[in-house]
């Protein structure tokens, strides 16, 4: 292919040529940039994370740690695609104080914009971080942000407010001069910055500064960007209305606004209901979310700014703006601290409150949150504010933070007042849960083909339901039994019976699982872990099928004690062909008493084995240290695995005695491979 060459440095054409190369590319991407809509660019922006109170704070360090590169490679890596940066220019950051003019009606006057000026120093490393951002490909939100922005321009509008200043007063006049010029500065900074640069005007104005109020300042703002040239003339900028607070500022927003320019993006926050976003403070006491109710809410909300929004042509496009709750337990990633706040039932003094969201009601929170906004073609960006903070997200262990892992130790059962923690995370960056319900990815619940959330960490009744005969609620209750009554993790089944009656009178159901034939000719061998409040409960293990109407199998009576077992409960079935249901049950309510159980599990055996397995015996079982195989047939060879899966060892060629005294105790399970290719598989229990 023939390439047309450059003029020679030195040569007259030189110049000429090169600057219309580069005009055209900034016409290029001028026209590229006005080719994106609002939506196009609240598309791209999905799921994104806010950077807070990091510049926002009054000194960088404050409230977090100070800002790094790294903490937006991570927040790239992980799959998040914008971020919103909260910077308050207010403060000492802007020169030129309106304290001196009057706050009295009548006394409006003209004001010099060119004796507020931004601090260069802010300015500098605002447009360091703001590049960090844009290096890894997210869109970054720039928003004005803060307590002074608070104290010192948002509270004036608001007549309750001691530091009010009448609509008609030369303080009034003052503080927009420095509120505009303040954004004048920012957009000649940034003017030349790409299209994923986008301006949010102002942070929550909520009940202070009126609807009509909040449209001046709009239309000030936009005016201003618009005229400072260069990029700017398309650029997005977010905005949202007075008055009201929550989803309902947003409609408040001026019709002629949104129709004054075609680059506007609305915004709205919301951390509704206040009782569980905010459970950790001492004024709030609710703990649990996720009922149809609370996500019908929510839907109904989100749809009202939907609906808003779809009554424009083109329609509005929508940016939640924040939203969160508290952490887990109201449990603090600096300190290790449950439940740590700055009043104990009382506004004033240092304490701890009871209270805080429970674990899977803050993930199901983020989740159900995220995917309303992103499923109404909204884009997000979630509160978080580090690991210091009542609501993380992201560690930011780059600040020199000592990360504690909430999923190391027990919470129900840790004093923060007298516990010490031995182990402590050090590669931990997220709180992981959090993360992926943000990033809509599902969470796993530890499910097998025949058994759904089997250690009960996706919530005690996920997948798991309590049925009393003859269905008399009062009976018997099932809660969670958290982590003080669980085998492993954070939760497990709790079952108080109140009533004395048969063994089957109260009964632990999993989900009905379907079978579209593949379960035929396996035999599944369930396991479970359980205690009970006293010695001599007992239970059974049953599994109900669907075989020309409803067919059962079950287990011999077990017998609890009052802690766990080493080994397992176990109990095995074989799926006949014809199954179209199975659900695996456990029996109780014989007798008064509370019942624990935690982490099954089931294996699989193919009964087209069968004939091998039959061939082979394996004892003796439990197994202490060695364990023996008689075979009639030829092995290639003998592998060990866990409970997961995991293989342990493996032993090739003929033998007949194996040391297995390097086990923990447990269940484990034997594959044994023949020569003709079948293998067999069997459970031993090691103790």
């Amino acid at each position: 292919m023939r390439r047309e060459k450059m003029p020679k440095k030195n040569s007259i054409l030189y110049p000429l040529v090169t600057n219309f190369k580069n005009l055209l590319l900034i016409l290029v991407a001028g026209f590229l940039n006005a080719q994106q809509t609002p939506q196009a660019l609240v598309t791209k922006m999905g799921r994104g994370i806010t950077l807070g109170n990091v510049l926002s704070a009054p000194s960088e360090g404050n409230w977090a740690g100070a800002a790094t590169e790294q903490y937006f490679i991570d927040v790239a890596n992980a799959g998040f695609t914008n971020v919103r940066i909260p910077m308050d220019f207010f403060g000492t950051r802007t020169t030129g104080s309106t304290s001196s003019f009057s706050s009295s009606a009548n006394t409006n006057t003209t004001v010099d914009r060119s004796q507020f000026q931004v601090s260069a120093a802010y300015l500098d490393r605002l447009e360091q971080v703001i590049a960090w951002g844009l290096n890894q490909g997210l869109v970054i939100v720039l928003d004005f942000h803060g307590a002074t922005l608070k104290s010192e321009f948002i509270y004036t509008f608001n007549s309750s407010e001691s530091s009010y200043t009448h609509p008609t007063s030369a303080k009034r006049a003052a503080d927009l001069a420095k509120f505009y010029a303040i954004w004048e500065q920012i957009s000649n900074r940034f003017k030349d910055y790409s299209d994923d640069l986008v301006f949010e005007v102002i942070n929550e104005p909520y009940f202070h500064i009126s609807a009509s109020e909040m449209d001046e300042i709009n239309t000030e703002v936009i005016s201003i960007v618009r005229a400072s040239g260069g990029n700017n003339s398309t650029r997005k900028i977010v905005i949202t209305g007075g008055s009201q607070n929550s989803f309902r500022a947003i409609t408040s927003i001026g019709n002629q606004i949104i129709n004054s320019d075609n680059y506007l993006i609305a915004t709205f926050h919301y951390y509704l209901p206040f009782s569980f976003t905010k459970s950790s403070d001492h004024r709030y006491d609710d703990n649990n979310w996720g009922t149809n109710q609370d996500k019908n809410e929510v839907d109904a909300n989100f749809q009202t700014v939907a609906d808003w929004a779809n009554q424009f042509s083109p329609p509005v496009a929508v940016y939640l703006g924040e939203f969160g709750a508290d952490n887990a337990y109201g449990y603090s990633y600096q300190t290790g601290d449950l439940h740590k706040v700055t009043a104990n039932n009382s506004p004033n003094g240092n304490g701890y409150a009871d209270g805080g969201p429970d674990l899977n009601s803050r993930y199901e929170y983020h989740a159900y949150l995220a995917n309303a906004a992103i499923s109404r073609d909204f884009s997000f960006s979630a509160w978080d504010a580090g690991g210091e903070a009542s609501k993380s997200i992201h560690l930011r262990k780059d600040s020199g933070l000592t990360v504690y892992d909430i999923d190391y130790f027990c919470v129900d059962s840790y004093d923060p007042k007298s516990t010490t923690i031995s182990t402590v995370n050090e590669t931990s960056l997220w709180v992981d849960d959090i993360k992926d319900a943000l990033l809509g990815v599902e969470k796993t619940c530890n499910d097998n083909v025949v058994l759904k959330n089997m250690d009960f960490e996706c919530g005690f009744d996920n997948n798991w339901s309590l049925y009393r005969q003859p269905n008399n609620d009062d009976k018997a209750v099932l809660e969670d039994a958290t982590c003080s009554g669980s085998f492993s993790g954070v939760s497990a089944a709790k079952i108080t019976v109140l009533q004395s009656g048969s063994i089957g009178s109260v009964i632990l159901r999993n989900a009905q699982i379907s079978n579209d034939g593949s379960l035929n000719n396996n035999r599944y061998t369930f396991s479970v872990y359980g205690k009970g409040s006293s010695p001599d409960l007992t239970f059974k293990m049953r599994v109900k099928y669907i075989l020309n109407g409803s067919q059962y199998t079950g287990s011999q009576e077990k017998t609890l004690q009052t802690s766990y077992p080493q080994t397992p409960y176990t109990f095995s079935f074989d799926v006949p062909d014809g199954t179209t249901e199975i659900q695996f049950q456990l029996l109780c309510g014989e007798d008064r008493g509370t019942y624990y159980f935690d982490n099954f599990s089931a294996t699989e055996e193919t009964l087209s084995k069968k004939k091998l397995s039959q061939k082979i015996n394996i004892y003796p079982n439990p197994v202490s240290n060695k364990l023996y195989i008689e075979k009639d047939v030829s092995v290639d060879a003998v592998s060990l695995y866990d409970i997961n899966g995991k293989k342990i060892k493996s032993w090739k060629g003929q033998k007949n005695e194996y040391d297995l005294s390097f086990l923990l105790n447990g269940i484990y399970f034997i594959e044994i491979v023949a020569k003709n290719n079948l293998f067999c598989t069997k459970s031993i229990i090691k103790g």
